[in-house]
């Protein structure tokens, strides 16, 4: 004999559920001192290296975090 029913039901996920509020403020402030660590690192810790992919090589990093984070904000998202 099966113990399963044959009208099992998949539990339905609402868009709150997948990031609740206090994640998403928390990824928002992450977002904003990416933001301004992308002026201040570059001019002040990377000052030194006189090579253009010290920069660029952190703010493409920085840049893909972003994008991740936006996806992740944005992926419970509906009309």
């Amino acid at each position: 004999m099966s113990h399963f029913s044959s009208s099992t039901q998949a539990p339905s996920v609402e868009p709150s559920a997948t990031t609740p509020r206090r994640v998403r403020r928390w990824l928002l402030a992450a977002v904003a001192v990416i933001i301004v660590l992308m002026y201040l690192v570059p001019y002040t810790l990377l000052s030194d290296i006189n090579a253009w992919y010290g920069s660029f090589l952190f703010w493409t990093l920085t840049t893909l975090a972003v994008l991740i984070i936006n996806a992740v904000l944005a992926f419970g998202w509906e009309d």
